[in-house]
């Protein structure tokens, strides 16, 4: 009996070290994020090099007045941004978008071009798998072959370029690979760009498989698949938010962490896009109070500080969204990011 006593307060005594440990330890790392984002040196801001912004599907889904593109071009010269990423329409669950739901398309476009030539007008197509509780299955090889026809579609009415945002992907998702290959080909003969809003890489090795159980739409993905997924892209945007950080500084550090890794990951000729957010409604895993357009900046300029070389062409932040965006926030970007007074 006293053996057992003994034996339970060996346990327990080395259960409480450990844990003493690891909180030492999360300590640590916790000093060290808010060390790295408030005064770590900053790395350069844009510079003139490509920007890109989300935008909402009344551009497509409705008529105009002239006014309106006006608006929206001056907005994005203004603003630097050189790639807009329209949404055209989920994808339905035979991988398809009714004809009635981009039905302003071709205006779009038309209006666009005579304002701007320069930016890049992208069809974003987007849709939840089914392993997240949508109704996507691009197991099937039908359903993939109705998307790449979808996206070819968008080509042939204009669009620069197509833009994927289908999760969640699980790192190592061939049948994602499939349909990049597929598409690929038809931006090519198209003259046009692919690109994906992709998940963030995995902040150690199996941080997929410890958070998948609590969010069934986590997508952590290891750096081989990061780097299978960009060399089949022209344009990566990376879906830097809903990390569930509750402090701008932790958030920020995350960004950095995230920035430094990456821009060696993507190679050379694959643009790289990291995420900004500025939604404001609070939800599971996102507070607007630590991920904003402050804190992702300067998460973004500390991270490209430690970076390797980065060609100046290839690298910019994309906001999310173009809806969610207030003056005062563009402002901020300008001032932050465009290095404008």
């Amino acid at each position: 009996m006293e053996s057992n006593r003994s034996l339970v307060r060996r346990v327990l005594r080395g259960l409480l070290a450990a844990s003493a440990g690891l909180a030492v330890l999360c300590t640590l790392l916790l000093v060290a994020a808010l060390g790295i984002y408030k005064l770590g040196p900053a790395g350069p801001q844009s510079g003139g090099g490509p920007n890109a912004v989300w935008a909402a599907h009344k551009w497509v889904g409705a008529n105009h007045p002239d006014e309106s593109y006006d608006a929206l071009a001056a907005a994005l010269q203004r603003n630097g941004i050189t790639d807009v990423y329209f949404h055209v329409g989920p994808l339905d669950g035979d991988g398809l978008i009714p004809r009635a739901k981009y039905r302003n398309a071709r205006a779009l476009l038309a209006a666009m071009r005579v304002r701007d030539r320069s930016i890049r007008l992208h069809a974003w197509i987007g849709q939840v798998e089914r392993r997240g509780g949508g109704p996507l299955d691009l197991s099937d090889t039908g359903v993939r072959g109705n998307i790449r026809r979808t996206a070819e579609g968008f080509l042939e009415i204009g669009f620069d370029g197509i833009h994927y945002n289908i999760e969640p992907i699980r790192s190592g998702d061939t049948d994602l690979l499939a349909l990049l290959d597929a598409t690929r080909a038809a931006t090519r003969a198209h003259g046009a760009l692919l690109s994906m809003a992709t998940d963030e890489l995995e902040p150690f090795p199996g941080a997929e498989y410890l958070v998948r159980p609590l969010v069934r739409q986590a997508g952590l993905w290891s750096p081989a698949y990061y780097r299978d997924v960009a060399l089949r892209l022209d344009q990566v945007a990376v879906m830097m938010y809903d990390t569930a950080s509750p402090w701008d500084w932790l958030y920020g550090a995350i960004v950095a962490y995230e920035t430094w890794r990456l821009a060696d990951l993507a190679g050379p000729d694959t643009t790289l896009f990291m995420g900004v957010p500025t939604a404001e409604e609070r939800r599971f895993g996102f507070r607007p109070e630590a991920e904003n357009m402050v804190s992702g900046l300067r998460g973004i300029r500390v991270g490209l500080q430690y970076a390797g070389d980065r060609e100046p062409g290839h690298f910019g932040a994309a906001v999310y969204a173009g809806w969610t965006t207030d003056e005062a926030e563009w402002a901020i970007w300008r001032r932050d990011w465009l290095g404008q007074q």
